[in-house]
């Protein structure tokens, strides 16, 4: 008779079965590494065409703008544009002087003058946003100016106080005082009891 070769173990080969399931595992492994890496590459490429496509509509975007500020700094600077920008300007800087009241200006200041400080000129540069006096006065001393600048920095109705020009008008230190000085003025914040003209001691010369 022949020989057989016959394995009748219940388990054979167990060594070549945890080869075969640490190939198994390394594949499962790397499959997932695989199909993580892909959907990574999907995102992030969808993510960097999004941003593409917002800076090409931004950029399309930036020229339309330009195109646009262009043709109205062209508009604009045409003589006809000019002169119509300068008479509505002009209209605007009427309709503000209309409404000035220097009745108003005149009782503010005298509620913040000394006695030994008297007015010579007033001149408003009046804005749109903002109005400016600009005042001449004759002070008996550098005291008393420094008492008239110290009453209107403390009204609400006048700020900024900005000394120009102050001359002595003696010798030795003596005699009055010459100042030119700039003030913001605000009618708005007017006091309801100043209403009434002030009674100069010196008549003030008035500039428009």
């Amino acid at each position: 008779m022949g020989e057989f070769n016959l394995n009748l173990s219940t388990r054979p080969f167990p060594a070549y079965r945890v080869a075969n399931l640490a190939l198994l595992l390394f594949f499962v492994v790397i499959s997932g590494v695989t199909i993580w890496q892909v959907y990574s590459f999907r995102h992030y490429s969808g993510l960097a065409k999004e941003i593409r496509d917002k800076e090409k509509a931004a950029r399309e975007e930036k020229g339309s703008l330009t195109n646009t500020l262009n043709d109205l700094g062209t508009r604009l600077d045409r003589p006809v544009t000019k002169d119509k920008l300068a008479e509505i300007d002009f209209l605007n800087n009427l309709i503000s002087r209309k409404h000035f009241s220097w009745t108003t200006v005149f009782a503010n200041l005298e509620g913040v003058i000394p006695d030994n400080v008297h007015l010579s000129t007033v001149t408003p540069e009046i804005l749109k946003d903002k109005v400016t006096l600009h005042l001449e006065i004759v002070c008996r001393s550098i005291s008393d100016e420094s008492e008239f600048i110290r009453r209107l920095q403390a009204s609400p109705v006048f700020q900024d106080v900005i000394v120009s020009r102050e001359e002595s008008k003696g010798t030795g230190g003596a005699g009055d005082v010459g100042v030119d000085l700039t003030v913001t003025y605000f009618p708005e914040k007017t006091a309801p009891e100043a209403t009434t003209p002030p009674a100069l001691s010196t008549p003030a010369r008035v500039s428009k």
